[in-house]
């Protein structure tokens, strides 16, 4: 698309191409460093932590002890049932709430819009302890409730920011035909503004499900039960435990980066038709 605009000579477009590939190749490396390493043994990993592992000895087992020994299928679940269900109910209440901040007439929508906005402000280490200690009170702790909820109020400042910026693009005219064919406030959002706005549900979507996905800190602080455990919780648990197993601990990443991986090669294409659409209404 670029091109279409813009007229290079094949020396700029070698030089681009040149840098493109080389940028491309330092950012994969990491992940691809972590790949071959997760198939090799420990001793191999030892003595050359750079050098590619032998067809021969390839240790695919490392991922079987990862999954089963390890427990990583356990955590698995439990990261995959938190931000599923907090993205859900993000969704939910941010299309909601976005909803009556911007399209209908209140005497304290800007004012409820700018308590949410000052939440994207507000940096996470600064809640931790008062959480703990309320969430202690309330009997929240070890709990996936208690979890789910400051995963869910901390989607909602920027997906509030994200869909009022969408939903501020939808000609109000939309909706006074809706009303004058005698639609309610309920069947004017649900079945006009709604699909309006998907393309801005799949971005936040994709955003608060990785959010969620990779959050250590919360986890950490409000979960101690092992079963309850997060992806990043168990696997820094694994450091003292199989610190010494490394080729297998290179394992249990590889396998908790696959979902966020298989989500971005996926919802790729609608992510950033959704970023680039609230761009240029925004």
């Amino acid at each position: 698309m670029f091109a279409k605009y813009i007229k290079l000579s094949p020396v700029a477009k070698a030089i681009i191409f040149a840098f493109l590939t080389f940028y491309s190749i330092l950012t994969l490396f990491p992940l691809i460093w972590l790949v071959y390493n997760s198939v090799k043994t420990n001793n191999d990993f030892l003595a050359n932590p750079f050098g590619l592992p032998q067809l021969s000895k390839l240790q695919l087992k490392n991922y079987y002890d990862a999954w089963v020994t390890m427990g990583i299928q356990r955590f698995t679940i439990n990261s995959l049932i938190i931000s599923s269900v907090s993205v859900i109910f993000s969704l939910i209440i941010s299309s909601m709430a976005a909803y009556a901040i911007e399209r209908m007439i209140w005497r304290s929508s800007q004012k409820v819009l700018n308590y949410f906005l000052a939440g994207i402000m507000v940096p996470i280490q600064i809640i931790l302890i008062p959480l703990f200690i309320n969430f202690k009170k309330l009997n929240l702790l070890d709990s996936r409730i208690g979890l789910l909820i400051p995963t869910v109020a901390f989607a909602l400042p920027t997906s509030i920011f994200i869909l009022t910026g969408f939903y501020k693009t939808i000609p109000h005219e939309l909706e006074e035909a809706a009303l004058i064919d005698g639609c309610s406030v309920y069947k004017i959002f649900y079945k006009i503004i709604l699909p309006l706005t998907m393309p801005a549900f799949v971005t936040i979507a994709v955003f608060n499900f990785l959010g969620a996905w990779n959050d250590l800190l919360i986890p950490l602080v409000l979960i101690q039960t092992p079963e309850l455990m997060t992806l990043p919780v168990g696997l820094l648990n694994f450091r003292g435990m199989y610190g010494a197993e490394l080729t297998k601990m290179f394992a249990a990443v590889v396998i908790s980066a696959i979902p966020s991986i298989i989500i971005y090669f996926v919802l790729q294409d609608k992510l950033l038709k959704g970023m680039i659409a609230g761009a240029v209404k925004g």
